[in-house]
């Protein structure tokens, strides 16, 4: 994105120095931990839409789920949105998301659909449909004084990994998780607030969440975690590095399984933490 004529302050999310949401708590200040980052402005107008247009390398227009269509202008450094006007702390989470997918895939890092929590100095993604229930155990990581990175976008710049905005959307409460909350988005959510983390952390490995009957982690081979790697990025028709696909792939990855009970959360959490550290303690033996 051109940010050239934009000031040099704004919000740090996703990797990107975002402007037009300064107001927005759960977002913070970019300063400088966002030097070089890829600048946009988050716009609203209550003009008719511009019609759908295909993403390409410099522009892309599209109608999102509920109805509202997005312009991105890559040489204008923009993010409009048409429609029914939104609060900034909507437009901060979830809507920024779709922005960051599209203006990180022109920079040429790779975006997924998932969280992301941080042990022994790392990144982990949560990947999973929207019914696996990533949200909900990030939040109760959270409780647990696990960092949690990102909830809904998970941007990588080679093996790097960027922080969301500070906060986790519910659809239902989740017991013992007693951080601060606030019900968001109309009443439909409840979004519970975290503190503050580094903008940028190694990434560490990949977590695929299944339900099942029992809590048990299964180490992928790396030519299935690549597979699934290629097939879940965002925007596949953007051109990726095959060398920074490669690299994120070659790290571990497990698929997690666990039963539709609170009561599992305990064992989830151990189960996981024993596996990171000991494909850190392999990793540190080569």
């Amino acid at each position: 994105m051109n940010g050239g004529t934009m000031p040099t302050s704004g919000r740090a999310a996703y990797g990107l120095r975002v402007h037009g949401l300064d107001e927005v708590a759960d977002l913070p200040p970019a300063d400088d931990a966002a030097p070089g980052w890829p600048a946009v402005r988050i716009r609203q107008c209550d003009t008719p839409p511009p019609p759908p247009v295909p993403l390409d390398d410099r522009r892309g227009t599209r109608i999102l789920a509920d109805g509202r269509t997005l312009a991105v202008d890559r040489e204008h450094g923009t993010a409009t949105f048409y429609g029914p006007p939104l609060t900034p702390d909507v437009l901060a989470h979830p809507y920024l998301a779709p922005v960051a997918t599209t203006v990180n895939r022109w920079a040429g890092r790779e975006t997924f659909h998932s969280g992301a929590f941080v042990l022994a100095g790392r990144a982990w993604a949560v990947l999973g449909p929207r019914t696996a229930g990533k949200s909900s155990l990030l939040a109760a990581l959270a409780a647990r004084d696990v960092p949690v990175l990102t909830d809904d976008i998970l941007v990588t710049d080679g093996v790097d990994a960027f922080a969301g905005p500070r906060c986790v959307d519910l659809r239902q409460p989740v017991p013992g998780v007693t951080l601060p909350s606030r019900r968001v988005r109309a009443g439909d959510r409840l979004r519970v607030g975290l503190p503050p983390i580094a903008p940028r952390v190694p990434l560490g490995g990949w977590l695929f969440l299944r339900w099942g009957a029992v809590v048990t982690l299964t180490r992928l081979p790396q030519t299935v975690l690549l597979a699934r790697l290629a097939g879940l990025r965002s925007f596949g028709e953007l051109p990726s590095d095959p060398v920074a696909l490669l690299s994120i792939a070659a790290l571990p990855g497990w698929d997690l399984t666990r039963p539709r009970d609170w009561a599992a959360l305990d064992d989830t959490h151990r189960l996981v933490a024993e596996a990171i550290a000991a494909s850190r303690a392999v990793g540190s033996a080569r």
